[in-house]
């Protein structure tokens, strides 16, 4: 039946105060009106009472007592925000109950791995991601992602004791994990997104000093079984990444042609590039002409940390050989252009931010330099075939 228009009506109270009554009548079974002690009070609530009937039927005035209580006090503590009782609703909602359903934090991981590697990201990127991951889960793997808070995480940061890149890093892979948890519904936001990322010192690269440089060619030249003088070498003088270095076959070294070709499979970028062969680094691999397999050889880095001590060295900084190439080509050619060419970027802006060390022309002249001594003719090559 359709609701009754409310109406207004006087009641004379005891003592001689009138009260004036605003009368719904009856909704869902229940008379409905209520009083105030001045008309216009009735009369606005009675617009309102026409309103909420047009607006949502009789649903309106089917609360209970305690849930009119509920949502008055609820109204209370939300006004100092400014948020409305349903936006709080769907606030609630979009937390506790995601739209792509509760997913936990370890099978969230395991998803955007395999995300990764169904779209062709590199080898090196899928484990790095995933041994992140790896000790990420061991604190958060069985909780659901949509349960997972800024707090929890800091806290956890925190408790590792990360150095400073080593907590950047793990922001930006964690902060990649909830936005695509996001994305597929499994939260509502992402937590990362609201935590400080820490603020890093430049810190200039490292690089071989050139008599460091000869000391660890000659070692490798001495020690001839290791079978590292061509890693080394073209690490030194082409400035491959380690990546690139560690993938790259005798195939693709042209001796004849003076070139090294990285093929777009290898590149980090994805961009085939050709590197020119200096003068003193042929002199290095003509030893090895016709060799046939990898030019790293197995278990490399081992062998390179054996070989940093047979040579006497102290340090090793990362990337080491790539940032001396950079350096010491910028100072020979003074064409930062060629140089970003030689390094497979596509500017000079990487060049100057993260590779070049300043080096005087005369340490340049010297760098290149470095050739075997004559007992280098006498290399016996230990060609190892790619299994």
């Amino acid at each position: 039946m359709r609701a009754s228009k409310p109406r207004i009506t006087v009641r004379v109270n005891p003592g001689g105060t009138k009260s004036y009554c605003a009368d719904a009548g009856f909704l869902n079974g229940k008379r409905h009106r209520r009083f105030f002690p001045t008309k216009v009070e009735a009369q606005t609530y009675a617009e309102q009472v026409q309103v909420a009937k047009r607006n949502h039927g009789s649903a309106a005035f089917s609360l209970s007592d305690r849930q009119r209580v509920e949502a008055s006090e609820s109204f209370l503590r939300l006004a100092p925000s400014g948020t409305s009782l349903s936006e709080a609703v769907s606030f609630y909602l979009r937390h506790a109950q995601p739209k792509g359903g509760t997913k936990l934090a370890r099978d969230t991981a395991s998803e955007f791995v395999e995300s990764k590697e169904k779209s062709g990201k590199k080898f090196r990127y899928v484990k790095a991601i995933r041994i992140a991951f790896g000790i990420f889960n061991q604190t958060f793997g069985d909780r659901p992602m949509n349960e997972i808070h800024r707090k929890a995480i800091e806290d956890w940061l925190d408790s590792r004791q990360f150095a400073l890149v080593t907590r950047r890093n793990y922001l930006r892979d964690i902060g990649m994990l909830f936005s695509f948890a996001v994305e597929r519904g499994y939260c509502a936001e992402n937590p990362v997104a609201q935590i400080e990322r820490p603020t890093l010192t430049d810190k200039p690269p490292e690089i071989f000093t050139v008599n460091e440089a000869a000391q660890l060619l000659a070692a490798a030249q001495m020690h001839a079984k290791l079978e590292l003088v061509p890693y080394v070498a073209i690490g030194l003088f082409a400035g491959l990444r380690a990546s690139e270095l560690d993938a790259l076959a005798w195939k693709e070294v042209n001796l004849a042609e003076r070139m090294i070709e990285v093929t777009a499979i290898k590149a980090k970028t994805r961009k085939r590039r050709i590197l020119d062969i200096s003068a003193n680094l042929a002199a290095w691999l003509s030893p090895y002409a016709g060799a046939e397999g990898a030019i790293a050889p197995c278990c490399w880095r081992e062998r390179l940390q054996k070989l940093s001590k047979l040579a006497s060295l102290e340090r090793w900084p990362q990337n080491v050989l790539r940032h001396s190439f950079a350096s010491y080509h910028l100072a020979k050619h003074k064409n930062a252009a060629l140089t970003a060419l030689q390094l497979g970027h596509a500017d000079t802006t990487m060049l100057f931010a993260h590779y070049r060390e300043l080096v005087k022309p005369a340490a340049a002249e010297r760098y290149w330099e470095i050739v075997p001594e004559p007992a280098a003719e006498n290399i016996v090559v230990l060609a190892h075939k790619v299994a």
